[in-house]
């Protein structure tokens, strides 16, 4: 696999695979706090979901991503398409486009079918499989969640409903939060400002027990889309693997109208593909 293949499909998954497993977030801690710290973070989760819940649909035409891999940078186009289904489900498809706007990889992650595409146009291949965490692991042995690109695109660490052991600092409009991370031992600490009375999360990293960063998720130039308010700036760094994503949004439409077929993976499942299945339970 060439290197711009690896890339390619890299941000694809890291995009497309952890978009589709949310719920509602919680208002409620075990830690015991000053009732108004109670209610600042309450007004913070609340918000934080209702700009979730209003989101039916989410359409983004212009998105350019770069990738950063040790010293090598690459940078990309890509289009998204986002949608809460009449099941109950969600479902995602993102194209990385070539430099005469060709369609060079595909992602598509469909929660009302428990289903992952990733195909690689130019290669004729595509990864095929369950919709897991153990899929985007499979296929490059990265620890990542399924909820935490989710949570990414909206600006909002609290779609995995881990808000039951929560703690806040605040000094002026800046605010912390922290809690237990996923892994024993890990911290998650969460960062923003309050402003015109909408809640902005800045920055969202992951620490393990040795104090050392996992994973880091920053959010800026927040701007209001069908008076929604959201990020169109957002970087994804993961140390370990000395690489990070960073994507800026042009053109966004919310709400839209998206046919259910978009999310189909059945045309990227030609004769001339060679499909590799996905096995990680």
């Amino acid at each position: 696999m060439n290197r711009f293949s690896f890339r390619l499909h890299h941000v694809l998954a890291l995009f497309c695979l952890l978009a589709v497993s949310a719920g509602c977030a919680g208002t409620t801690s075990n830690v015991q706090m000053p009732p108004a710290d109670a209610e600042q973070l309450d007004f913070i989760l609340n918000t934080l979901q209702a700009r979730y819940a209003l989101t039916g649909s989410l359409k983004i035409t212009k998105m350019m991503v770069t990738i950063e891999e040790g010293e090598r940078s690459e940078e990309l186009r890509e289009l998204l398409w986002y949608k809460k289904s009449a099941a109950g489900g969600e479902l995602l498809h993102i194209q990385a486009l070539g430099a005469f706007n060709e369609t060079r990889g595909v992602a598509i992650a469909n929660q009302d079918a428990n289903q992952f595409l990733l195909a690689l146009i130019n290669e004729q291949k595509a990864y095929v499989g369950e919709l897991s965490d153990g899929a985007l692991r499979e296929i490059f042995g990265v620890d990542l969640r399924v909820s935490d690109v989710l949570s990414a695109i909206f600006a909002n660490p609290f779609l995995d409903k881990r808000t039951d052991t929560l703690t806040l600092e605040s000094s002026g409009a800046k605010f912390v939060i922290t809690r237990p991370g996923v892994q024993e031992g890990d911290v998650d600490t969460i960062t923003g400002f309050v402003r015109d009375e909408e809640p902005r999360v800045t920055e969202w990293r992951v620490h393990d027990k040795n104090g050392a960063l996992q994973q880091r998720a920053a959010f800026a130039d927040y701007r209001e889309v069908d008076g929604i308010l959201r990020p169109h700036n957002v970087e994804i760094e993961r140390p370990l693997e000395q690489t990070r994503v960073t994507v800026k949004i042009a053109k966004v439409e919310m709400n839209v109208e998206i046919p259910n077929s978009k999310f189909n993976l059945e045309p990227f499942l030609t004769e001339d593909i060679e499909i590799i299945p996905l096995t990680t339970p």
